[in-house]
C-alpha cells in the first residue's frame, strides 16, 4: 500500500512538473499547450506576471514551487495528499476551460472597438485581418504573404498583442 501512494504521489508530482515546466518554457518560448495560438498562461508578460509574485521581474524557485504547490493542492480535490489520474484530468480539463474561457474574453475585447459591450457587423469587418494579410495590397492574399503571416510564432501567433491573430483581429 505505501508504495502505491508513494507511485501516485511520484506520477503526480512529475506530470504536474512537468506541465509546469512544460507551460513555463512554451509560454517563454511563444507556443502554447492545447490550442496553439502562442499564448501560454496569455503571453510572456501574462505568465511572468502570474509567477513572478514579488514582481521583481523574473520567476525565482520559490515561486515556480510555489505555484507547482498550489496547483497539487488545487488538483487533490479529495484532500488525500495524493493526485489520482482522474483529479489530475479534471484539474488539467479546468484549466483548459479557463484559458478558452480568457482567450475568447480577449477576442470579444478586441473586436468591440468602441468597448460599448456589443460587436456591430462593421467592428467585425472593420477588423482589417485581409488587408493586413495583403501585403502587396493586390487585393489577394497569396502564398508568399500566408507565409509571412504566419512567421511570428507557431501558427502565426506572437503574443496577446499580436497582429497576426487571426481569431482575435485587433480594433482598427
Amino acid at each position: 500500500m505505501a508504495n502505491k501512494v508513494l507511485i501516485t504521489a511520484l506520477v503526480a508530482g512529475v506530470a504536474l512538473t512537468t506541465g509546469a515546466l512544460t507551460g513555463i518554457g512554451t509560454a517563454f518560448a511563444g507556443a502554447d499547450h492545447g490550442r496553439g495560438d502562442g499564448r501560454g498562461w496569455g503571453g510572456h508578460g501574462m505568465m511572468l506576471e502570474k509567477l513572478d509574485t514579488d514582481k521583481d521581474g523574473a520567476v525565482s524557485k520559490a515561486e515556480f514551487e510555489a505555484r507547482r504547490n498550489a496547483d497539487f493542492t488545487a488538483a487533490d480535490t479529495n484532500k488525500d495528499g495524493n493526485v489520482s489520474a482522474a483529479e489530475l484530468n479534471a484539474f488539467h480539463e479546468k484549466k483548459m476551460a479557463e484559458r478558452k474561457a480568457e482567450r475568447e474574453k480577449r477576442m470579444y475585447d478586441r473586436l468591440d472597438a468602441n468597448k460599448d459591450g456589443k460587436v456591430t457587423k462593421a467592428e467585425f469587418e472593420g477588423a482589417g485581418m485581409f488587408d493586413r494579410m495583403d501585403k502587396n495590397k493586390d487585393g489577394k492574399i497569396a502564398a508568399d504573404e500566408m507565409m509571412a503571416h504566419g512567421k511570428g510564432g507557431h501558427h502565426g501567433h506572437d503574443g496577446p498583442d499580436d497582429d497576426n491573430d487571426p481569431d482575435m483581429p485587433p480594433a482598427e
